[in-house]
């Protein structure tokens, strides 16, 4: 998909061009023959039109655009890495909550928040303990495994082994190719939208950022593999995400159940077997968030009145509200209007 996606031009138009130097008149940090043993992951752009200065027309559009395109570089070089690209769930907090230890006398020594970055010996963790590995130490203190996972989950802010790996890797990785927490992803939502909503151009540079920021939208549905509500307020490229996002989904349905049937290993100790379920009835679970109706219908009750036995004594409710002795009257007298 990012290879058949429209590409207004293959250097950034943005500063002049000097012989030898990078795009933006700067000169590369790494030799030329080292840059071409890196791996190079594919780059969208926009087109751009002339501005004037600052508080020209199209200024503000251009700030758009640009933001959108360092954004989705970082997404298609954390892709290009290996790496999640994106975690809209996760914010800074969170990520401060993984890497940053409190203060010592912050929390008591028998709290989970405290044991969570602190060992037995009050010696600080090099990293804090994941959700799994707090609910284990709890299952050897003699809780169950429920109620272990509950108090982990509701009683600290720890997070899960995955998120938790995923945030400290996005710590230590070069700007680059940093992958989006929260805040970075709806940047590059909101300036998706703002390359969407061309200002009065030229039909070419309407047609190609409009069908860019189209194949953008259906770009990143495709790598999310949790399901994601729409994050776009514009119909069509919310449309567009929800679409590639769901069929996303139900490919990675299909490949577990492929795997599941090809790979003899899988299937061979119950444990396994019941983790490769677990993992599709997961992937199943995302595809009907996903398949869901993103507002629930409303519920329109009847004013018909209900008689019910309530405390030893035959109440009648309409709407759900008791009607007492003189919505008794009123309901005998058939004067109760019904919905």
């Amino acid at each position: 998909m990012v290879n058949r996606l429209p590409t207004a031009h293959r250097a950034p138009p943005i500063g002049r061009r000097i012989v030898g130097q990078g795009c933006h008149g700067e000169t590369p940090a790494v030799p030329p023959r080292t840059q071409a043993t890196l791996p190079r992951s594919p780059r969208i752009r926009f087109v751009y039109v002339p501005a004037l200065d600052s508080s020209d027309r199209h200024a503000s559009y251009h700030r758009h655009l640009v933001a959108a395109e360092v954004l989705l570089d970082r997404v298609l070089a954390a892709r290009a890495a290996g790496l999640r690209p994106m975690a809209p769930a996760l914010d800074y907090a969170a990520e401060a909550r993984a890497t940053v230890p409190p203060p010592r006398g912050l929390f008591h020594a028998s709290t989970l928040e405290h044991r969570r970055w602190y060992d037995r010996a009050g010696k600080v963790r090099t990293q804090p303990l994941s959700r799994e590995a707090l609910a284990a130490e709890l299952v050897a203190e003699g809780l169950s495994a429920e109620h272990a996972r509950d108090r982990a989950c509701h009683r600290s802010h720890a997070l899960s082994g995955a998120d938790q790996t995923w945030l400290i890797e996005r710590r230590h990785t070069p700007l680059d190719r940093r992958p989006l927490n929260q805040a970075e992803f709806h940047a590059l939502i909101a300036a998706v939208e703002g390359a969407y909503r061309t200002p009065a151009l030229a039909g070419h540079a309407i047609h190609a950022n409009r069908q860019i920021a189209l194949r953008v939208a259906e770009l990143l549905g495709s790598l999310l593999d949790e399901f994601v509500a729409s994050p776009f307020a514009e119909p069509v490229l919310s449309e567009a995400f929800s679409a590639r996002h769901l069929s996303h989904l139900r490919q990675t349905i299909m490949a577990s159940r492929q795997a599941s049937a090809s790979d003899a290993r899988v299937l061979a100790g119950p444990r396994a077997w019941f983790a490769a379920k677990a993992a599709r009835m997961r992937a199943e679970h995302q595809v009907g968030l996903a398949a869901a109706p993103a507002v629930a219908p409303p519920m329109h009750l009847a004013g018909r009145p209900v008689v019910t036995m309530l405390g030893g004594k035959l109440r009648t409710f309409v709407n759900g509200w008791s009607c007492g002795r003189l919505g008794s009257s009123i309901v005998a007298a058939g004067q109760v209007r019904v919905a």
